[in-house]
């Protein structure tokens, strides 16, 4: 059995009513990997019945729309039975002292299981953006991590189904840099961030965004299968948006909106198996 891809939460900044913020799960046979935890996706889990499945979790960057709801998720995993163990919790190395930061915000000194929320409920890792050695995050399924460009530690995402071979690859937030290209190359599935249908070079290369032709651009470049369009910051400019990155992705990509609720199987497209980098 190999790993699907579920969309929970693909809104910027914060949900709108029509999705929750960012949040991904890899589903597999032997749990799941949520990545990111932004605002609402704790709720989404819940209403589908998936908290209990989440057996490890990845954290792109420290930005509360991708990470705000880690503190709901500690929360429900350590109250009122915590869990037989921590979860693993991945983020950038850079960004380790979010979690007491965050912790010193939320944490409840009356109730033992909540004295430091995050780092009771979680075995916290770094991830080392400057190796690019992948890793087996659970059972079968591989990741490996490159340094975006954002406004704080960013990392774009690589992961390997051991059985299928197939790759999903996630942006996270960036700016077209060399780390994205090479977490995309030759992905079956990009989910990658198209916060801008225009924007100011600042907003772009300074802060660390993309528009819609940025991610087509990069789906392009890389020879993704699909490219999953999300992180829109106005939903109304979604289909101008994803028409950008469809035009410049080209017609061997196929292009379309992230989607809550949908769900893409990890499996290896036989014309990309000649693109799997070395």
């Amino acid at each position: 059995m190999s790993f699907t891809l579920h969309i929970v939460g693909v809104s910027a900044t914060a949900p709108v009513p029509s999705s929750a913020a960012s949040g991904y799960l890899l589903a597999g046979p032997d749990g799941s990997v949520l990545v990111d935890c932004g605002p609402g996706i704790v709720l989404e889990l819940a209403r589908q019945r998936l908290l209990d499945d989440v057996v490890a979790v990845v954290v792109t960057h420290r930005h509360a729309d991708h990470a705000l709801d880690l503190g709901a998720l500690a929360y429900r995993l350590q109250f009122p039975s915590p869990r037989s163990a921590p979860v693993p919790l991945y983020l950038p190395a850079e960004s380790l002292d979010f979690v007491a930061q965050f912790d010193s915000l939320i944490g409840i000194a009356t109730v033992p299981t909540l004295q430091a929320p995050l780092a009771q409920a979680f075995d916290v890792r770094g991830l080392n953006l400057d190796s690019t050695e992948p890793f087996e995050v659970i059972p079968g399924l591989q990741l490996t991590a490159f340094a975006a460009h954002h406004a704080v530690p960013s990392a774009s995402l690589r992961f390997e189904d051991i059985v299928t071979g197939g790759i999903v690859a996630f942006s996270s937030d960036t700016s077209e840099c060399s780390g994205v290209r090479a977490a995309a190359a030759g992905a079956d599935l990009f989910v990658c961030e198209a916060t801008y249908l225009t924007a100011t070079v600042a907003e772009l290369e300074g802060h660390g965004h993309l528009t819609g032709e940025g991610a087509g651009r990069l789906a392009a470049e890389a020879g993704v299968g699909t490219l999953l369009v999300s992180h829109i910051a106005d939903q109304a400019l979604a289909p101008r948006i994803l028409a950008d990155a469809a035009q410049t992705a080209g017609g061997d990509v196929t292009a379309v909106l992230a989607r809550p609720g949908d769900r893409y199987p990890l499996t290896r497209r036989v014309a990309a198996l000649t693109l799997r980098p070395h």
